[in-house]
Parts: C-alpha cells; sequence; structure tokens
C-alpha cells in the first residue's frame, strides 16, 4: 500500500506527481499490466522445441560467419 500524505504548502499536483513516482519506483503498473489478462505457462514440449530452434539458428549464424 502507497500512502502519500499532504505536506505543509504542498499543491495538489506535485501531491499526484509524487504519488506516481512511488507508484513506477515499486513498478506496480507492470505488474497490474501484466495479471490483467490470464496466460498459460509454457509448455515442456514447447519449450524444448523453441530451444532446439535456437541451438539450430546459433550453429547456423556461425557457420555462415565461417564462410563469408
Amino acid at each position: 500500500m502507497i500512502k502519500v500524505t499532504k505536506r505543509n504548502g504542498e499543491s495538489g499536483d506535485k501531491l499526484l506527481k509524487r504519488f506516481s513516482s512511488h507508484v513506477k519506483s515499486r513498478k506496480l503498473m507492470q505488474k497490474f499490466r501484466g495479471l490483467r489478462y490470464f496466460s498459460q505457462k509454457p509448455r515442456k514440449i514447447s519449450e524444448r522445441e523453441a530451444a532446439v530452434m535456437r541451438e539450430m539458428h546459433r550453429t547456423e549464424a556461425k557457420r555462415k560467419q565461417f564462410l563469408s
């Protein structure tokens, strides 16, 4: 919970800006936006397929690097 109290002589705009900076520093908006939609965790099979493809692309890039 973020609690911001108004200081002596502080304007409402400054108070709002201070509150916004507290929210940004704790990265709350990123967390809430991430929780907004349900997303399933990737399955092991698809993770493994992606890893195999990455390895294949890396070896291809190394081969092209030495050929050029």
